[in-house]
């Protein structure tokens, strides 16, 4: 049995993270991340809305969830969903897999013939979709407690790449946005644009996310405790304020306002 498989057999059943996002110095957004693990099964759930100030002045949510397989370090998705809604409009999408490694990519409203012709179908398999994407990245550095190099992915529309390089560890300093403090590793993660962009639109162009990774007591191991992102539109910052076990146990942080911890 290879490592990884030995760490998810013995590891709890999964763990609870949610993270504030700032940008401008405000509270922009709240990013939900949940992760089921039963070897050799996840599922995955992501929640994103806004919150504070830009919360009562624009109503953005997403949701999206995915499930499959993970061995030996490798992920393979069966289902990926996703509910988009920016104020009274709404896109959801999903991706169901086959046992031979094609997909079904169904949306509403639907997409464009030209959408979707704009990537070549050889440049889809190997691809996973975005929430598959994000629990790959995450359980190879919890698990494996490495940046994993590359992750190809492709949403319904786009093909790209995501790529991690390791920076140098080091040491976080809390602060009232931020509670975490200690020793971190750290992975850059970029993008490659590979097919599906209109031109003269700067989806995940320019976008760079330092990742900064340490264990606060959830299983596998260490997780995301802060992210530095910078983009053409700016910088913003998202930080680790909860974390709980498969459990509900609460293990770092403390609990939300609006929770009722008995």
């Amino acid at each position: 049995m290879a490592p990884a498989d030995a760490a998810l057999q013995n590891a709890a059943e999964g763990f609870a993270l949610t993270y504030d996002v700032y940008t401008g110095g405000l509270r922009a957004i709240r990013f939900d991340f949940e992760v089921d693990l039963a070897d050799p099964g996840y599922e995955t759930r992501i929640r994103l809305h806004t919150s504070g100030i830009i919360g009562a002045l624009f109503n953005w949510s997403l949701e999206a969830s995915s499930t499959g397989d993970w061995r030996d370090g490798e992920i393979a998705p069966e289902k990926y969903r996703t509910a988009n809604i920016w104020r009274s409009r709404q896109r959801r999408v999903a991706i169901d897999y086959a046992a031979d490694g094609a997909r079904t990519v169904t949306a509403e409203p639907p997409y464009g013939e030209e959408d979707i012709k704009r990537v070549d179908p050889a440049l889809i398999p190997g691809s996973v979709d975005p929430t598959t994407a994000v629990t790959a990245l995450v359980l190879t550095s919890a698990i494996n407690g490495a940046c994993r190099p590359r992750t190809a992915v492709y949403d319904g529309r786009r093909r790209y790449d995501a790529n991690l390089e390791v920076l140098p560890q080091r040491d976080l300093k809390p602060s009232s946005a931020a509670p975490f403090e200690g020793s971190v590793e750290g992975c850059r993660l970029t993008f490659e644009r590979i097919a599906g962009f209109k031109p003269g639109r700067k989806r995940l162009q320019d976008l760079e996310v330092v990742i900064w990774l340490a264990d606060i007591g959830v299983e596998p191991g260490q997780v995301p405790v802060r992210l530095e992102l910078s983009t053409p539109w700016g910088d913003g910052f998202a930080h680790l304020v909860r974390a709980r076990t498969a459990d509900g146990t609460l293990v770092f942080g403390v609990p939300d306002e609006d929770e009722d911890d008995g």
